[in-house]
C-alpha cells in the first residue's frame, strides 16, 4: 500500500468518524453500504482531493461532502442525474477557495479574475440552505451532462441578482448588506449584470468596492469595506464559508479582488 492511499485512508476514517458517515475501507477503495452498495477507487477519491493535502481539515471535509453526495445519487439510481438537475444552482468560488473543486470544475470565469463559476447543488449531501459546488466525479457517477444545464442557472442566477437590486432600490439606499436569494450566495449573485450595475453606477464612480468575507453576506458602507475588517471576519469564518479576503473591486463587467495593502474604501463614496 502505497504511502498515499495509507494518508488517504486515515483522511477518510476521520471523516467517517468525525462526520458519522458509514463507510467499508478495502484494500482498492471505500464501499458505502446500502442499496446498492457503492465502491469507491481510492484513485477516484484522490482525484476528488485535488491539491488538498490529505491531512488537512479541508481534505477531511471535502471527502465526507463527496461520499455523501455519491451515496445520495446512487440512492436515486437511474433518477440520480435528473435529482441533481432539479437541485442545481450556480455557484461561485474564488479560484483558491478550499471548496473549489479545480479547473474541470469551471463553467466559466467573471472578468477580474476573482470568481470561478460552476455547477453546485442546494440541500442535496449537505447543507440545505446553502448549495456547495458539485465535484465532476459525482456528476460523471450519476451521468450526468452538466454543461446543458448552465443556460439555465446563468438566467437563474441574473433573475435572484434581479430581485437583489429590486430589494436595494426598494430600500433607498437605508440597509448596505447582499443576502443570499433562491440558492444564490452573495458571490453568486455577483454574477448577474444586473447586480453588479446596480453597484456599480449606484455612486456614480462605476466601481463599488464591496466586502464579502462570508458567503452569506456582503457590504459595501464605508465602515465595513475597510481592508482591516474584511481580513479580521474572513479569518473568523469558518474555511468551507468564507468569500473573498480583501475587498472586491466590481464593475459592470468585472470583479476583482483589491490590491492588498490598498485603499478600496475610496471606491465605496456614497
Amino acid at each position: 500500500m502505497s504511502s498515499r492511499i495509507v494518508l488517504l485512508r486515515q483522511c477518510v476514517l476521520a471523516a467517517s468518524v468525525l462526520g458519522d458517515l458509514d463507510i467499508d475501507p478495502r484494500d482498492d477503495g471505500v464501499v458505502l453500504p446500502g442499496t446498492p452498495p457503492v465502491m469507491v477507487a481510492w484513485t477516484h477519491l484522490d482525484e476528488a482531493l485535488g491539491s488538498l493535502p490529505p491531512t488537512s481539515p479541508a481534505a477531511r471535509h471535502r471527502l465526507e461532502r463527496w461520499l455523501r453526495l455519491r451515496r445520495a445519487v446512487a440512492d436515486h439510481g437511474q433518477l440520480g442525474a435528473s435529482v441533481l438537475a432539479r437541485a442545481a444552482r450556480l455557484v461561485a468560488l474564488p479560484p483558491d477557495h478550499v471548496e473549489h473543486p479545480g479547473p474541470a470544475w469551471v463553467m466559466e470565469s467573471l472578468p477580474g479574475g476573482a470568481l470561478d463559476l460552476g455547477v453546485g447543488v442546494l440541500g442535496l449531501g449537505c447543507d440545505p440552505d446553502r448549495a456547495a459546488a458539485l465535484p465532476p466525479g459525482i456528476a460523471w457517477a450519476a451521468h450526468a451532462e452538466v454543461s446543458v444545464w448552465w443556460p439555465q442557472l446563468r438566467t437563474h442566477a441574473e433573475r435572484m441578482g434581479e430581485l437583489t437590486v429590486a430589494r436595494l432600490r426598494r430600500d433607498g439606499g437605508r440597509d448596505s448588506v447582499l443576502r443570499p436569494v433562491g440558492g444564490c450566495d452573495v458571490l453568486a449573485l455577483l454574477a448577474s449584470t444586473a447586480l453588479r450595475t446596480q453597484l456599480a453606477r449606484s455612486d456614480g464612480s462605476g466601481m463599488r468596492a464591496l466586502a464579502v468575507p462570508s458567503r452569506g453576506r456582503g457590504w459595501f458602507d464605508l465602515r465595513r469595506v475597510d481592508p482591516a475588517f474584511v481580513v479580521a471576519a474572513w479569518t473568523a469564518t469558518d474555511p468551507m464559508e468564507r468569500g473573498a479576503p480583501r475587498p472586491l473591486l466590481v464593475t459592470t463587467e468585472e470583479v476583482a479582488l483589491a490590491i492588498a495593502g490598498g485603499d478600496p474604501a475610496r471606491y465605496a463614496v456614497g
